[in-house]
């Protein structure tokens, strides 16, 4: 009812109040929440009535090309006569939800507006339009930035070589070997693009390889690498299976495994940071090789061996050079945590694999069982294995003989039945027919001159 009275009201309002002239003034505005939509994608338009002065009743009607768009859903309908009871409201917003059907580009305004304040004096109406243009997913890539390029890029402090230009791509810089972190500094091309690599970077003695990724508002990338050398004025150079590496110095470079306590050695007079463990009895060292990379090897008078760790949760292992051997299993190469070592097993894609290693929390050394799928490892028991061997076998055992006797007992019971009932058959057979030819007395008496006489003829 009170909004026919609206409706109503708003319709007589031009006759009652022809000669009132209100200063106060209205909008009705068109915003939405994207001004592109992609083709079978939603979109939402709202629809804001504002006033400087308390909103008493307003009625507007919401266009668009309905070709290209069509409506889903909405607060309220596309025309409406709203009103509110209270004096204090100066805004209202509806929501409109629409799906783009096909490309092209629609103008959603306003038209048929009345705006009336709390005090029923109808006020000037400023509408509103907005306008949206809906794509294909073609479309829409196509329209989508592919500038790559940085605009720019520095190391805080330092000059990089050569000067910079966005169409090179490697540059060095060298720094003091006091450094252990450098601030990197890249600026994009195009503001849609975003970088990745910048920024505070830590770095140790040696060759450190910082890649700069930008990525254009497409997808597509571009690598910007910076060689940053940290500068050693005494390196410790050595070489380890025909490579070369440096040792670090800096202890901040290192990570330190989780069973290993800190301390320091002595290589060449300098204090070099390094891991012990009393249970391994390993000394570990840090070596950056020439792309920058660092891995720990283990010291021991003077040579380097390659550190490894596997962790399983449960158990943390050394791998070991497989020098074992087991009846009907064959050495295969395997990749466990992107380490490639040898492994023995039965067949070349076994989920159970055996590994030679060393357990670091323990130094219990041995065969390991190694489940590839669940990534788990357990010791390896050649007595319990053997034993579990040992009573498959004599189960094996006993199941054949019970099957054996079994089958056996199974022949004979056949081979009585079938001889049985034939038997049993005939004697019944012969009784029934003695029975038949036994004569009583008389007839034997009377038979026997009978029979002496066909005799003698």
């Amino acid at each position: 009812m009170k909004k026919v009275l609206s409706k109503i009201l708003l319709s007589i309002l031009p006759f009652l109040f022809i000669t009132s002239v209100n200063a106060a003034s209205s909008s009705i505005a068109v915003s939405s929440s994207t001004s592109q939509v992609i083709v079978g994608k939603n979109v939402t338009v709202y629809v804001t009535v504002s006033s400087s002065k308390a909103l008493g009743a307003w009625e507007y009607t919401l266009n668009y090309d309905k070709n290209i768009f069509k409506l889903v859903s909405s607060d309220v309908d596309l025309h409406y006569v709203g009103y509110v009871s209270n004096k204090t409201t100066k805004s209202v917003t509806y929501k409109y939800n629409f799906t783009a059907l096909k490309s092209g580009s629609s103008r959603f305004y306003i038209d048929s507006s009345d705006v009336l304040d709390i005090d029923e004096n109808r006020l000037s109406v400023s509408d509103g339009s907005k306008t949206i243009k809906a794509i294909t997913a073609a479309e829409y890539q196509a329209s989508l930035s592919k500038n790559n390029n940085l605009k720019s890029l520095e190391v805080a402090g330092y000059e990089i070589d050569p000067a910079f230009d966005k169409d090179t791509l490697e540059y060095n810089v060298k720094v003091n070997e006091d450094e252990t972190k450098i601030n990197i500094k890249a600026e994009v091309e195009d503001k849609t693009a975003t970088v990745n690599g910048a920024g505070e970077v830590e770095v140790s003695a040696g060759n450190n390889v910082i890649n700069i990724t930008v990525i254009a508002q497409n997808g597509s990338e571009k690598t910007y690498k910076l060689n940053v050398e940290v500068v050693d004025k005494n390196p410790i150079n050595v070489e380890v299976d025909g490579k070369k590496y440096t040792v670090v110095k800096i202890a901040s470079n290192l990570t330190k495994p989780e069973s290993y306590t800190e301390k320091t050695i002595k290589i060449d007079e300098f204090d070099i940071p390094a891991f012990y463990s009393e249970i391994t009895e390993f000394t570990l060292v840090g070596l950056k090789d020439e792309d920058g990379n660092i891995t720990l090897y283990i010291y021991e008078d003077g040579k380097y061996t390659k550190y490894t760790e596997l962790n399983f949760g449960n158990i943390t292992l050394y791998p070991l050079t497989m020098n074992q051997s087991i009846k009907k299993y064959k050495k295969y190469e395997v990749t466990i945590q992107n380490e490639k070592l040898y492994a023995l097993s039965l067949k070349e894609d076994s989920r159970f694999k055996l590994i030679y290693a060393m357990n670091v929390e323990n130094k219990e050394t041995g065969l390991y069982i190694y489940d590839s799928k669940d990534n788990t490892a357990v010791k390896y028991d050649s007595e319990y294995i053997d034993m579990l061997n040992h009573d498959n076998k004599i189960i094996l055992y006993i199941a054949i003989l019970f099957a054996s006797t079994t089958f056996i007992s199974l022949i004979v019971l056949i081979a009585q039945n079938s001889k049985k009932k034939p038997k049993k058959h005939v004697e019944i057979k012969e009784v029934k027919e003695v029975k038949e030819e036994i004569p009583d007395d008389n007839e034997i008496v009377e038979k026997k001159p009978k029979n002496k006489k066909k005799k003698s003829d």
